[in-house]
């Protein structure tokens, strides 16, 4: 199965140098036989991570330091296919799977969980849309605007600040109006966040998601900014001008959206 995705994508890049041995070698790996590699991931793909951007490892370097992103493609589409298969009616999972293919993702994903405990996606990829949440962790500042083959736009920071950014808003947002179920994906956020090194920076990326939009839209998307506001407003105890806010940056995001029903 295999499909033209629009993703977004908040990646975790980590120091090389903080490295363990093992994961160091992996990243050799992957530099010196790229392309074998993602033709055997090409091969056993189960369809549900972009394939334009489905790298093995995403590096930068800031400040002269090193830093990588293993993408955990693999691992990823065994997430990917059984939180899919998950939401889907009992009588709709064989249009889309069959019964072997999911017990064998949940069988491989098992033995993974078993043998390497610790390991966490360093990427997490969102369909037609960035969630809300994910903009508590930066600052509008930290937004810019970038020209690849289209516009696009990608946020930067530290990780540290990030969890202490979610850390904040969780004070203002728990025991108040909002939905438990909001805050409670915001928690999972600072739960994923916690598992990297202090040193790591987090990066948020439109990728394909960009290309729903027109230039001039994105020049005037400022969806942190936007969330934040509503965050504070909430701290201030003005329900209404934090309801402003939300609704500004969830009408942008909710009309992409309605893009995964269609597809």
């Amino acid at each position: 199965m295999s499909a033209r995705l629009c993703c977004s994508y908040l990646r975790v890049y980590r120091p090389l140098d903080a490295l363990s041995e093992p994961e160091r070698q992996i990243v050799e790996h992957i530099r010196s036989e790229p392309a074998r590699i993602g033709a055997q991931r090409g091969r056993h793909s189960l369809g549900l991570l972009a394939p334009q951007e489905c790298r093995e490892i995403y590096e930068k370097v800031v400040d002269g330091r090193p830093y990588v992103c293993l993408g955990h493609n693999h691992l990823r589409s065994l997430l990917g296919l059984i939180s899919f298969e998950r939401s889907l009616p009992d009588s709709v999972v064989p249009l889309f799977f069959s019964e072997q293919e999911v017990a064998k993702a949940r069988a491989e994903l098992e033995s993974l969980q078993q043998t390497h405990p610790d390991v966490r996606p360093s990427v997490v990829q969102s369909v037609w849309h960035v969630p809300l949440r994910w903009f508590v962790c930066f600052d509008d500042s930290e937004r810019r605007i970038e020209h690849d083959d289209v516009p696009t736009i990608r946020y930067e920071t530290r990780a540290s600040t990030a969890r202490e950014r979610v850390g904040e808003a969780l004070e203002t947002l728990t025991g108040g109006i909002v939905h438990p179920v909001i805050v409670g994906m915001i928690y999972e956020l600072k739960e994923w966040l916690s598992t990297f090194d202090e040193d790591s920076l987090l990066e948020l990326d439109y990728a394909s998601v960009a290309t729903m939009f027109e230039p001039d839209e994105l020049a005037d998307d400022h969806s942190s900014a936007d969330v934040w506001s509503a965050i504070r407003a909430l701290g201030e105890g003005d329900g209404m001008k934090a309801g402003l806010f939300y609704q500004r940056a969830n009408e942008r995001w909710t009309r992409t959206r309605q893009r995964e029903t269609l597809n």
